[in-house]
């Protein structure tokens, strides 16, 4: 089963965005396409993830990833978990996050989403993401302290060890795993 422990990453990530490091400007601007997130979708793209990989690539759609990534997360962080789910959108190049948050974890002026873009890629056989902006409400965080974000949400992916050399592209909603050449 790919379901291993995620670890708090994400929550640290959601209390990140309450210290002084956010500034007053535009928001992150997620893509405008309807996500399902469940468990049933969780599971066929755990299944096809694990066979697409042996066959030589694999690729899933925003429902199929934001449910694994999900599904992995309450699987193994317990009761106090403070994130509701997280939904992933995928252009090209480019991933957006958005991690919808129990009420009252963030301050009122910030609401309950934090949205977050960049890339992503394989290192060492994981997925890692480097995040070019981050936000909450319209509280933005650009930068240097965009680190402390970045390092949670790659701590968090770690647990998703693909084993194996590959390769990572994204599409208009699709992220497509090949193995590398």
């Amino acid at each position: 089963m790919m379901y291993r422990k995620l670890g708090m990453g994400i929550a640290v990530l959601t209390l990140a965005l309450g210290v002084t490091a956010c500034t007053a400007g535009q928001s992150v601007q997620v893509p405008d396409r309807d996500v399902s997130i469940n468990v049933d979708t969780a599971l066929e793209a755990q299944n096809m993830a694990m066979s697409g990989l042996m066959m030589g690539n694999v690729t899933l759609d925003e429902s199929q990833f934001s449910s694994l990534l999900t599904e992995l997360l309450k699987a193994n962080s317990g009761e106090n978990n403070p994130v509701e789910d997280i939904t992933a959108w995928f252009e090209p190049g480019t991933i957006y996050l958005q991690v919808d948050v129990k009420e009252g974890v963030l301050p009122a002026a910030m609401g309950d989403k934090l949205a977050v873009a960049g890339t992503v890629d394989v290192v060492d056989g994981k997925l890692m993401v480097d995040l070019s902006e981050a936000s909450a409400g319209n509280y933005l965080v650009t930068g240097a302290s965009l680190a402390p974000i970045n390092a949670q949400i790659n701590a968090a992916l770690a647990g998703f060890n693909l084993g194996v050399p590959v390769q990572v592209e994204t599409g208009e909603g699709t992220l497509t795993l090949s193995m590398a050449q």
